[in-house]
Parts: structure tokens; sequence; C-alpha cells
């Protein structure tokens, strides 16, 4: 049995997700302790892998915080062989049930609060404890090399972490393509080539700047779709933003859909829209983190990505797409023209990126190691941080 703790809802996870299936494939009891965030998103776990969503209380995010903690602390099985922490609020009862049951810990760092940024107080002295006891960890994992190197830094960590790229399975979905299509349809939505990006709509993800640069795409019947969560007020700025320019008919939006149907979506566009505003660590250093980069590249998609060391290098090792400058709707309209222009090339750059994603990127490759650590952790009994 491997017990899990995530302040938060797996299903928005994918690595939770992937990892899961994958230990349960090899035979693990997989438990996932949660927060009952109200809704659930259709995913599909396997038998072995049982989700406990917590219905935290309180009349403050501190008070939810600790009704949770003392939750996870009650249901956790206490016959588990590994204790994984899945971000500093999941990592704190995870440090917990570890010393109290005395089993090896894992630490998944999927997001890092850098210690920079400023935080409430409640935010603040969780992770102060992060800070505290991260290196006592056996495992310590994050999803990209750059943002590597900091976490070991501002952790102290003995060693350094172990990276393992935010990618799909390699039989993850049907990529039919014709679900995008006919949803860009069914809302009157005319085009002839489609950029995409799904996930999260809000800032940050040069989505504004995007759409500055529609003006300036050759052709009229390319348009811009995004498909995910996002605030009412942000997404009508969006669209009044798109009503000054006078291309409010080339923006879409689309409503959010489970994990397990993304790819179905993303599998019918031409190019796979994937720029970030350094704002933060986890936007600076987010090139193998990328959920939706990683789906492009499982897609047969060409990238569009931000032009900062760690996505040229992406792009340049494995030819599958172009850096732009992600505030620069000049230069996003130049590389919108290049890859929707020149259908061959962009073709060769979609296949180069699955070749990549077959080869290197998918996560059955990439978690294989994390499958072997914890093998070596099972073998070696119990252990103090």
């Amino acid at each position: 049995m491997i017990q899990a703790i995530f302040y938060g809802d797996p299903d928005q996870y994918p690595p939770i997700v992937n990892g899961a299936r994958l230990l349960a494939r090899s035979g693990h009891l997989v438990s996932i302790l949660a927060l009952d965030l109200g809704r659930t998103w259709g995913v599909s776990y396997p038998a072995s892998v049982e989700v406990q969503r917590i219905q935290a209380r309180g009349s403050s995010s501190w008070e939810v915080y600790l009704s949770f903690v003392s939750q996870a602390l009650r249901r956790a099985d206490r016959n588990a062989s590994i204790v994984i922490g899945h971000d500093m609020h999941g990592f704190l009862p995870a440090r917990l049930l570890a010393v109290r049951d005395r089993r090896p810990l894992v630490y998944h760092c999927h997001d890092f609060a850098e210690g920079s940024r400023r935080f409430a107080l409640g935010t603040r002295l969780v992770q102060l404890f992060e800070r505290g006891f991260a290196r006592t960890a056996q495992l310590v994992i994050v999803p990209d090399a750059e943002r590597s190197k900091m976490v070991a830094e501002e952790l102290h960590l003995k060693r350094p972490p172990l990276v393992v790229a935010n990618a799909p399975l390699l039989d993850s979905g049907r990529m039919t393509g014709h679900r995008l299509q006919e949803a860009l349809k069914h809302i009157g939505c005319e085009f002839e080539r489609i950029v995409f990006r799904p996930g999260v709509i809000g800032p940050n993800h040069a989505i504004e700047a995007t759409i500055c640069s529609l003006p300036l795409w050759d052709n009229p019947a390319w348009v811009f779709a995004v498909m995910g969560i996002g605030q009412t007020s942000y997404v009508e700025h969006l669209k009044r933003l798109t009503a000054e320019l006078g291309v409010g008919e080339r923006f879409a939006v689309l409503p959010p859909v489970g994990y397990d149907e993304v790819l179905e979506f993303t599998s019918g566009a031409d190019v796979g829209h994937g720029l970030y505003q350094p704002t933060h660590i986890n936007d600076m250093h987010n090139t193998t983190a990328s959920n939706k980069i990683m789906e492009y590249m499982a897609c047969g998609l060409p990238v569009l990505a931000s032009d900062r060391p760690g996505f040229r290098d992406l792009v340049q090792s494995y030819h599958c797409g172009v850096c732009v400058k992600e505030s620069a709707p000049k230069s996003i309209a130049a590389g919108v023209n290049r890859l929707l222009g020149n259908p061959e090339e962009a073709a060769n750059m979609g296949k180069a990126g699955r070749h990549a994603f077959e080869t290197v990127f998918c996560y059955e490759r990439q978690f294989a190691l994390v499958q072997e650590a914890f093998r070596t952790l099972s073998r070696s009994g119990c252990r103090r941080g």
C-alpha cells in the first residue's frame, strides 16, 4: 500500500493521476487522501486506487487546513509502505505520518512556493515546515530540471531531486481530433486552422498578448481557442478586448473537460499554445512541468513556446516548434504565421515532437525511476527521515 496526500483535487493534477495508474499496473494498492472541493471530473482510476475526498470544515482557510490534516492523520493507512506528500500542504501531514508510522517519505513537489513571495501567516507556517523538513524525505520529485536546481537550493536538500516531466501516458485517451472542431462549430466559430490552449484561463499565460496578435495573423480564418476554468470577470475582459480589436469571431472560449478528455480536444488543433509570462518560479521554469507542452507533443502538434532558455533548449533539441516573446504580439504573430503558413514544416515539427514524447517524455519512461526508487524503499523497510 502506498499512501498519498494532496491538499487539492488530484483529478486536475495529471502526474498524480498517471502516477497512481502506473503504480497500480505494477501491483501496488494506492490510497489518495485529497481535499473535497465539491466536484469531480470523471477521471477513471484503477480498481486498486482509492481516492478519499476529505470534507474539511472551518470558518477560515487555516481552520479548513487543520481540519484536513487532522482527518488525514486519522484516515491514513498505517500499513502503508511509503507515504507521499504532494506539494507543501500535503507534505506536512505526510511527514507527520512518516514519523508516526516509521515509513519512508517521498515529497512530490508540483508547484513550488518560492521563499521570496509574500504569503498569509498560515501558508507561511506551512512553508517554514517544508523548509525545515523537506530534506528528511528519502526522495524528492520535481517536474522540471531548471526548477529542480532552485528547489534543491531553497530546501537545502541532501541530494538533487528526481526530475519527472508532467507528460501523459503513452496510451492516453483517443486522439480523434473531432471534438474540438465540433465544439467550435457548435458555438458558430468558423475556422480553417486552430491555435489551441487548454487549461486554466487566466493571467500569466499570454492570452491577452496573443489576442492582440490576431490582427497580424496572415489568414482571418485562423482562430485562437482556449478551454478550461476561468474567472467570469477575466473571460469577459478577454471578450471585450477582442471586440475592441475587431477579432471577436476569431477567439473562442470553451468550457472545461475532465483530464481523460483533454487529448481528444487537443489532437484536433494545428498549433499548441504554450506561452507563459515569467511572474514566478513555476512559470519561469516550466518547460517539462507544463502538462500542455507535453500534451501537444503527444498529439503531434508543433509547439508555440516562450523564448526562454528551457523552452529554447526543448524546441531546438527536439525540433518540435518555435519560440516567441510571449509579451510581444508581433513576435507571437510571426510564430503563428510560420507554423500555420508552412504546413509541411509544421507537420515535421509535430512528428518530431511525437517521436520525442514516445522515446523520452511519455510518463511510463519518466516515472520508471520513481518506481525503481519505490521498490528500493519498500525493500529497505521502515526508516526515519
